[in-house]
This record gives structure tokens, C-alpha cells and sequence, in this order.
């Protein structure tokens, strides 16, 4: 009998340990799908909005209704209905008529980009697609990612090389579970410009990614992106580069409203903006990381051939410092995505201590029937 239950026991540690292991505070085991099963879901979608819409009274775009239906779960906030528009509940009831499966969209996570086997934040990548469709690519992309990982070291006193220095290994790491930055996010801002500069109200959701995937590079990626943003530029200068993109970064008006709105700048006497000194070093570091790790994908190359420059393709918009309705930016940061298993432990942090409380009581179990045994 005292076999059989020390082998349960034993059975029930490794079950539990197991489970500490995957459960430990901070881990993110983001799934990865296939892009193209991510994609046919997306078509069938896009298919199902554009008969929704054609059966309303009011215009009603189906890219719109598509986007909105997929990035309504994890990018619910205030926020992402002033950029976008609010999600229509009539077509997610519609869709749950048609394909409940398609429901798996809202919550999908990494995606394997077949042409370089790199993992991309799918929902993330849609919601910088619409955020970047809608003229608003810095704050609701990389400068949104980039602002979380610099409040990291607000208050820290260093200055902005040390604060490169700390970052760096946080930037667009491959570790999704050591940054508020990982390499899943910061591929799906950099493809989320790229692909989102490209639409027209007409244009097909899922066609867009498959044709822009099709046979990306790492440098093609840097490329379209640093043209869509930045410009023609010397990605090998590095202090000009860097430069160009803290001007990109600071005179951008999403990011002015939303430092604005937490405090985190201030307008002085003759209306210009100053950001805070406690966050003033580690924004200007995130900007050089930025810039540098721009022009790592490139190896320093000159990027040149860039379009006229629209709206649409920069992101630029009126300066709030010159607006008169403030009111219609977004007031708040676009919040990162997070897999299922972080989401559930931080919800239910003392998970991991109760399964570490069992793993005790039952090696402390053991050990009084190994006792009595002798």
C-alpha cells in the first residue's frame, strides 16, 4: 500500500512541478500558427463582412468591419474605438451565425512568417494595420511599444547611454518572456506600417498580408519601413539617424497627446513641448535603439527611393500644440497583447504558490512514509 502511494505521490510532484515550471510568474508561452491557416480564417471573414455590409443601410467598409471584429478582444479600450471605430456587435453576432470558428481570430497569438520562419503578434499586426490605415502608425506601432519599455527606467537618473546600455537586451529580444518588447511585437509594428500604408477601403485584408509576405527579407522589411516613416536615409550615420527618428518620434502628435495625457510632458511658455526629466533619457534611448537596430536589419546601407511623402505613408498629423479639438486623438497608450497563459497569471498571481504549496506537502508526505518504512 505504501508503494502504491508513494508512486501516486511521486506521480503527482512531477505532475505539479510541471506545472510551477509553466505557471511561473512573468512566463509567456505564446502558440504559434501557421500564417496561412491565420490567413483563409481572415478571407472567410472578410468575405462574411463584405456581405454584411452590402445588406446595410448606412456605407459601411468591409476592411473596417474586419479589422474591428479581430482586434476587439485583446484591443478593447477606449483608445483603439476612437482610431478605428467601435466594434460592430451586429457583425460579430453575423459571424457567430455563419463561422463561431472564426471567433479563434480574436485571440490568436504568434503566426510563423514562412519566407524567414520569424514569429509575429497577429492580432498585433492587424490592429498597427488599422491604426496605420487610419493615419496614426507612430503611437499605435513602434512609438507605443517603445514608450512601455522606456517607462522601465523612468526614475532611474541615467543618462541616455546607459539607458541603451540597459534596454538593449530588452529591445526586440527573442525572449518574449524577459521584455515589454519582444521580437513578435516589433516585427508585427515594422510589418504593421508597411502593410497598412498600402490600403484602400477597398483592399482585401487577408490578400494584403499573404502578397507582402510572399517573399519578405529582413532587409525589404527595414527598407519599406524606414521609407514610410523616416525617408530617405543614411542608416549608417548613426547620430543622424538616430536624430531623424527622435524628430519623427517627439513631433509626432499621437505621441505629444498621449505624453501629454499621463503628465509625461509639458508645454512651456512659448508652447513648445518638454518631456519630463525622469522619462526624458529613456525615450531618447528607446529612439537610438531604435534607429540602430533599424540599421543592423540593413547593414548601415543608404535607403533611398522613397514616394512623395503622404499622410497616409508618414503618419503625420496636426500637432496638438495647433489643433483645436485635442479631444479627437487618442488619449491613452495602445496596450501590448499578451498570450493566454499571462493574461491568466496575472489575473491569478498566487497560481504558482498554491501549486508550490502541494509539491511541499506532498514530498513532506513522502518523507514520513519513507521514514516509516525503515
Amino acid at each position: 500500500m505504501n508503494k502504491r502511494m508513494k508512486k501516486s505521490l511521486w506521480a503527482l510532484v512531477g505532475t505539479m512541478l510541471c506545472g510551477c515550471l509553466l505557471l511561473a510568474p512573468g512566463a509567456r508561452a505564446a502558440e504559434t500558427t501557421a500564417l496561412e491557416d491565420a490567413l483563409e480564417q481572415t478571407a472567410r471573414l472578410h468575405q462574411l463582412a463584405e456581405e454584411y455590409a452590402a445588406g446595410q443601410q448606412t456605407e459601411t467598409e468591409p476592411l473596417t468591419l474586419t479589422i474591428n471584429y479581430i482586434r476587439a478582444q485583446r484591443y478593447a479600450d477606449t483608445t483603439w474605438d476612437m482610431i478605428l471605430g467601435e466594434p460592430s456587435e451586429e457583425f460579430a453576432g453575423f459571424v457567430e451565425q455563419q463561422a463561431p470558428e472564426l471567433a479563434q481570430l480574436q485571440t490568436l497569438e504568434n503566426v510563423e512568417i514562412p519566407a524567414t520562419g520569424e514569429p509575429v503578434d497577429f492580432v498585433h499586426l492587424v490592429a498597427g494595420i488599422g491604426a496605420t490605415w487610419k493615419r496614426l502608425p507612430v503611437v499605435c506601432t513602434w512609438g507605443g511599444d517603445c514608450i512601455q519599455l522606456a517607462g522601465s527606467v523612468q526614475g532611474s537618473g541615467m543618462d541616455e547611454e546607459s539607458c541603451i546600455q540597459q534596454l538593449k537586451p530588452y529591445f526586440a529580444c527573442e525572449d518574449e518572456n524577459a521584455s515589454l518588447l519582444p521580437k513578435s511585437d516589433w516585427l508585427a509594428d515594422l510589418d504593421g506600417v508597411n502593410i497598412g500604408s498600402t490600403l484602400t477601403q477597398d483592399s482585401d485584408l487577408a490578400e494584403s498580408i499573404r502578397e507582402y509576405y510572399r517573399s519578405i527579407s529582413t532587409g525589404e522589411r527595414a527598407r519599406r519601413f524606414v521609407l514610410a516613416q523616416f525617408g530617405e536615409v543614411d542608416t549608417g550615420d548613426q547620430q543622424a539617424f538616430r536624430q531623424q527618428v527622435k524628430d519623427k518620434f517627439f513631433s509626432d502628435s499621437g505621441v505629444q497627446l498621449l505624453l501629454l495625457s499621463q503628465k509625461q510632458m509639458t508645454l512651456d511658455e512659448e508652447r513648445n513641448f518638454v518631456v519630463v526629466d525622469s522619462l526624458n533619457a529613456p525615450l531618447n534611448a528607446v529612439c537610438s535603439l531604435t534607429a540602430d537596430t533599424l540599421a543592423e536589419m540593413l547593414d548601415g546601407a543608404k535607403v533611398t527611393g522613397a514616394a512623395e511623402e503622404t499622410p497616409q505613408e508618414t503618419g503625420e498629423t496636426q500637432s496638438p500644440a495647433q489643433t483645436s479639438q485635442p479631444g479627437e486623438a487618442q488619449p491613452t497608450a495602445p496596450v501590448l497583447g499578451q498570450s493566454s497563459l499571462a493574461r491568466t497569471m496575472e489575473k491569478y498571481s498566487w497560481l504558482p504558490w498554491a501549486l508550490g504549496g502541494v509539491v511541499l506537502f506532498c514530498v513532506l508526505v513522502l518523507a514520513v512514509l519513507s521514514r516509516k518504512s525503515r
